[in-house]
């Protein structure tokens, strides 16, 4: 009795091990491109406060691009990490392979699409004349970063798939650095290189996420600890047959997102109508949501390998107890920031922005946040956890119901009830609790 202990004690040690060492290069790679996001948000904020909006309206467009291209990488993110725990690395290599052709295949009409069509965009929206100009510019020049996203992203799949997430921090680092050095640069015109304002913050972006591809792809030829390498003979061997079997798994989570950016424009669209700044605030306190996300995102990507590689191993019983560890973690982080954000609003907002009435506005809708990201962490861990079962499509079915919700109540409290943005944050608050109780009646049902 007491070996079965002892054996059961080292267990549940070597998950913690398993987990964080897959979970801490993720968690510093999600805190790091935050504090590139936040110090991208400070600079323009405190150059024109309209540069807020105007990034605010930019994103959404944006982050549907990244999402599809995402979602291609995330397919083959599940199948290798299956083929990993099945012991079958050579079915992993060839997703590798075929996923680079077309990730970058795919890369350059949405570059074009986001480059060339960047004011009809920001007119569609709703935004001002001057926020439309600002906007324009942004896009444009951020819009490059889509073509080495295509390749970075393949090389993420090979290497969250095989658990190997240090080399992701690393680049992370790199893209930060980079980016706030640009930014400086770029923005207010340093060095002698022209003041660009907004115009920099993109191109700033743009060269940044290049130096990260850079270097991920000197890691792909260089590294002997990899334990699958594309060879160029696969790469140009494209078999629609293993792309086909990755976009079944991906491309419901890429849709889930898109479908998720589609209503944020929408609800972009109806608080452009408020006023001008008003976009600037929502941006600004979801981006505060999300430095608790960006902690236990790190813990839920592991979860998804780590539930793939025990799933594929034939072990269902180490998969439901991932989960849950997970699942504990993700909601003490909530806990410590829950408290932080209720008794520091003030002095978190001026940390990005000197308005003094943005942040007056804005310090009620933190307090809503607080409680907001309790079922959001449910959902983000659980929902990681149901993908890594392959079962991809219930998120998107979860995730569409709950963006009709988001966008039909909204618009009631918005515009029937006069209720502004809390009326906005109030909404989201209650469909995160309903998609919680659903994702994590889901996990249960499929694991037990």
């Amino acid at each position: 009795m007491r070996n079965f202990f002892v054996l059961k004690r080292f267990a549940d040690y070597s998950l913690h091990y398993k987990l964080f060492a897959i979970a801490t290069p993720i968690i510093v790679q999600n805190l790091v491109i935050y504090l590139q996001l936040q110090v991208d948000m400070a600079m323009l904020g405190h150059a024109n406060t309209l540069y807020l909006s105007a990034v605010g309206n930019v994103m959404f467009p944006y982050n549907i691009v990244i999402a599809f291209m995402t979602a291609l990488s995330t397919g083959v993110t599940v199948l290798s990490s299956y083929s990993f725990g099945g012991r079958a690395i050579k079915s992993a290599q060839r997703y590798a392979e075929v996923s680079f052709f077309f990730n970058f295949l795919v890369a350059i009409p949405l570059f074009l699409t986001l480059y060339l069509f960047a004011d009809a965009m920001m007119t569609w929206m709703g935004t001002t004349a001057q926020i439309n100009v600002y906007g324009t510019v942004f896009m444009r020049s951020v819009s490059f970063s889509v073509l080495f996203l295509g390749v970075s992203l393949s090389i993420t799949a090979i290497l969250l798939g095989s658990g190997k997430t240090l080399y992701l921090m690393v680049a992370a680092i790199i893209s930060t650095v980079a980016n706030i050095f640009f930014d400086w640069v770029l923005i207010y015109g340093h060095m002698g290189f022209p003041n660009l304002g907004i115009q920099g913050a993109g191109l700033a972006t743009s060269i940044a996420n290049f130096l990260a591809m850079a270097y991920l792809i000197i890691v792909l030829l260089s590294s002997r600890r990899l334990p699958v390498k594309p060879t160029f003979k696969g790469v140009f061997n494209p078999r629609w047959s293993i792309q086909k079997r990755s976009t079944k798994v991906g491309l419901p989570f890429g849709l889930e997102a898109i479908f998720w950016s589609f209503g944020q424009i929408i609800m972009v669209k109806m608080v452009n109508g408020v006023d001008e700044i008003a976009v600037g605030m929502y941006v600004l306190i979801v981006r505060i949501q999300a430095v608790t996300f960006f902690f236990y995102l790190g813990i839920a990507r592991a979860t998804m390998i780590l539930v793939g590689q025990e799933m594929g191993a034939n072990n269902p019983r180490q998969a439901f107890h991932v989960a849950y560890l997970s699942l504990k973690y993700a909601l003490a982080t909530c806990a410590v920031a829950s408290i932080t954000f209720l008794i520091f609003p003030e002095q978190i907002l001026s940390i990005f922005s000197s308005d003094q009435q943005l942040i007056k506005r804005s310090v009620p809708l933190l307090n809503i946040i607080s409680f907001t990201i309790f079922p959001v962490a449910v959902n983000v861990v659980m929902g990681n956890a149901i993908r890594g079962l392959k079962d991809t499509r219930w998120m998107f079915f979860t995730q569409t119901l709950g963006t009709i919700f988001v966008i039909s109540v909204s618009a009631i409290l918005l515009f029937v009830f006069d209720l502004g943005l809390k009326g906005i944050l109030i909404t989201v608050l209650l469909d995160e609790v309903i998609r919680a109780i659903l994702n994590h009646w889901r996990f249960r049902s499929q694991v037990k």
